[in-house]
C-alpha cells in the first residue's frame, strides 16, 4: 500500500522559491565578479538540489515494513513490529519544537527535531499541520500523507493485525521533563566580560587613525578613525553573546535533554572567542605593525575546530 506525502505547504513553498531565488543571484555575483567565481557558484546550487533530492516523496507499506522513501536516497525502514504508539497533530507549530540537525523549510522540514511533548522526532514532512508522530522502540518519526484519515486507518490495522492495538501516544508529563542548568552560560557571559575589557583596553593604546581592513596578505588596505575599533568589536561580540543566551533559553524549553542545549552554548561560545582573536588581531598590527597568526591561518584553524566540535555534536547528539 502506497501513500503519497502532501505538497509543500505554504512556509515551505516561500522559503523553497526565496532561497533558491537568492542563491541564483549569488552565484551570478560570484561568476562575473569573483574570480574562479563559478566554483562557488556550483556549490551554492548544490545546495536546493540536495535539499530537493533529500526530501519525502512516498510512504510505503511493504510486507511488516513501513518504507519511507525520498526522491532519491536512502529509505527509512520501520518494522511495524516495532511501532508502539501514534498521535495525529493539528499543528507541528504549536508544539514547543527546535531543529537539532535538519531542514527548516527548504523542500521539506526534514531530520532531528526536538519537542518539550514528544522528546526527540525524526520528522520527513511537507507540511507542519495535520500530521502524524509514530512512536517506535528506537524513535519517533513525524510524517505528512497527503490523505491522513486514510494514513490512520491503514496504519491502526496494519499494527493491530501484527501486534496488537496501537496505543495513542501521550506527550511527557511535567514530572518527567528535564531542563538544562543555566550555570552553563557561566562560560558566555565570563568570556564576553573578558572580551569586552581586552577590547576597551586595546583602545586607549591605539592611535587616532588605524588600519581597519587587510588584503589577503594581511597588508592594510583601508584606514579609519581608532572608534571603528570598539564598533567592529563591541557590536559583533554583543551580537553573538546575546544569540547565545537566547539560543540556551529557547532550546532549553524545547528539549528534555539538557546536553544539546549545553553543546550549543559551548559552539556559540567558540565563535564568540573567534571574534576576540580578530579583535585582538586587528589590535597587533596596529600596534606592533605584525601579526601575531597570518589571518589566513586563523581562519583555518578556526574552520578546523568548528568542523571538530561539530563533529562531536553529531556523534554525540544527533547520532545516538
Amino acid at each position: 500500500m502506497e501513500f503519497k506525502v502532501a505538497k509543500l505547504d505554504r512556509t515551505a513553498t516561500i522559503v523553497s522559491i526565496a532561497t533558491t531565488a537568492f542563491l541564483i543571484v549569488l552565484s551570478i555575483f560570484f561568476i562575473v565578479k569573483v574570480p574562479f567565481g563559478w566554483l562557488f557558484a556550483v556549490l551554492m546550487m548544490f545546495i536546493p538540489l540536495i535539499c530537493y533530492l533529500l526530501s519525502p516523496k512516498k510512504i510505503v507499506f511493504k510486507d511488516s515494513i513501513l518504507i519511507l522513501e525520498k526522491v532519491i536516497g536512502k529509505q527509512i525502514s520501520i518494522s511495524i513490529n516495532d511501532i508502539e504508539a501514534y498521535v495525529r497533530v493539528p499543528d507541528f507549530t504549536k508544539l514547543k519544537a527546535a531543529r537539532i540537525f535538519g531542514n527548516g523549510g527548504l523542500f521539506g522540514f526534514y531530520g532531528l527535531f526536538s519537542t518539550a511533548e514528544y522528546g526527540e522526532i525524526n520528522c520527513q514532512l511537507t507540511k507542519l499541520k495535520d500530521i502524524i508522530i509514530i512512536k517506535t522502540k528506537k524513535m519517533n518519526f513525524a510524517l505528512s500523507p497527503q490523505n491522513s484519515d486514510e494514513f490512520e486507518q491503514y496504519l491502526k490495522t496494519s499494527v493491530s493485525g501484527i501486534s496488537g492495538e496501537i496505543k495513542v501516544l501521550e506527550p511527557f508529563p511535567e514530572d518527567r521533563k528535564k531542563r538544562a542548568n543555566p550555570a552553563i552560560l557561566v562560560v558566555p557571559i565570563a568570556l564576553f566580560i573578558l572580551v569586552v575589557i581586552m577590547i576597551l583596553l586595546n583602545y586607549t593604546q591605539l592611535p587616532e587613525r588605524i588600519a581597519v581592513h587587510f588584503d589577503i596578505h594581511d597588508t592594510p588596505d583601508r584606514w579609519g578613525p581608532k572608534s571603528s575599533y570598539l564598533l567592529s568589536g563591541l557590536i559583533p561580540s554583543t551580537i553573538m553573546f546575546l544569540l547565545t543566551i537566547g539560543i540556551f533559553f529557547f532550546v532549553r524549553r524545547t528539549t528534555n535533554k539538557p546536553a544539546i542545549p549545553n553543546f550549543l552554548v559551548l559552539i556559540m561560545s567558540f565563535i564568540l572567542l573567534f571574534i576576540a582573536y580578530t579583535s585582538l588581531a586587528t589590535f597587533w598590527i596596529n600596534k606592533y605593525n605584525k601579526q601575531l597568526i597570518p589571518m589566513h591561518y586563523g581562519i583555518i584553524i578556526f574552520a578546523v575546530l568548528m568542523i571538530g566540535l561539530l563533529l562531536v555534536y553529531y556523534r554525540r547528539i544527533v547520532k545516538r
